[in-house]
């Protein structure tokens, strides 16, 4: 067994108060299912929300995400693989380091017994937080005032996220939460199995930004609109660039309403 990360000293010992204190006991955890598992690549992944109660009584809610024989392949591990949870471990790492919004990574561990690889990721769950999906596709918030506050954040994060030359390369509007409390809006980035640093921008822009144009069918042209607007201005100015045409011309394709 590889040795274990942890975000910090304290969250171990959260574990250890919750009967959490090693791998076997977590992968051991029996309750229903958040997301029933996905069987492919010969092995099965899946995830379950779960509380932790700390000492002072508060709940802290974690996802616990589980596989086996889950594995893609990479250029130092070109035949048997390595767990798509590591990858998507490091790469959370990667987006933090950069003070890119993401998930927080709590644990990481992997084993493998009896022939089968097993890896164990745990985050922090984002309560008060929702998918973009969700919040588009709900009709109260058609009108109110902070939307395209909330558009505008998602353009500069996404321009944060390839001015450091990373790709999503799996962008949908289910993959960028977003909470919208009294004075607090954040925006975030989740599921970076597929995360990928590339050399040179046009690999990046506008496969993550067309996809938002093509599949963002809940969102409005004037959201749409919005989020390249400050995808633009979020540091040297792209309004001008042979992208913003694309994309532009794109959008005018497909301009969709309420």
């Amino acid at each position: 067994m590889k040795q274990a990360y942890f975000n910090t000293s304290e969250f171990k010992q959260l574990l250890e108060q919750n009967a959490l204190e090693n791998f076997e006991q977590i992968w051991s955890l029996e309750t229903e299912w958040f997301e029933e598992p996905n069987y492919r690549r010969n092995g099965w992944s899946g995830v379950i929300k779960y509380p932790l109660v700390n000492s002072s009584g508060k709940t802290v809610w974690i996802f616990i995400k589980r596989q086996e024989n889950h594995n893609c392949k990479t250029i130092l591990h070109p035949f048997k693989g390595v767990p798509t949870f590591r990858r998507e471990h490091l790469n959370i790492q990667h987006l933090i380091n950069q003070n890119i919004p993401t998930l927080t990574t709590l644990y990481y561990n992997e084993r493998t017994i009896d022939g089968k690889d097993q890896a164990i990721l745990i985050t922090l769950s984002l309560e008060g937080y929702q998918s973009f999906e969700a919040f588009c596709a709900n009709d109260e918030n058609r009108s109110i005032s902070q939307r395209p506050e909330i558009m505008a954040l998602a353009g500069t994060v996404i321009r944060k996220l390839h001015d450091a030359h990373f790709r999503h390369s799996c962008l949908y509007l289910k993959h960028l939460f977003v909470k919208n409390e009294a004075n607090d809006i954040d925006v975030r980035l989740i599921d970076l199995e597929k995360l990928k640093w590339l050399p040179l921008y046009s690999q990046i822009r506008r496969n993550d930004l067309s996809r938002i144009i093509r599949r963002g069918e809940s969102m409005t042209h004037e959201d749409l609109r919005t989020l390249l607007d400050s995808y633009y201005k979020s540091g040297p100015d792209l309004q001008r660039t042979s992208l913003a045409k694309e994309l532009n011309t794109l959008l005018n394709r497909q301009k969709r309403y309420f």
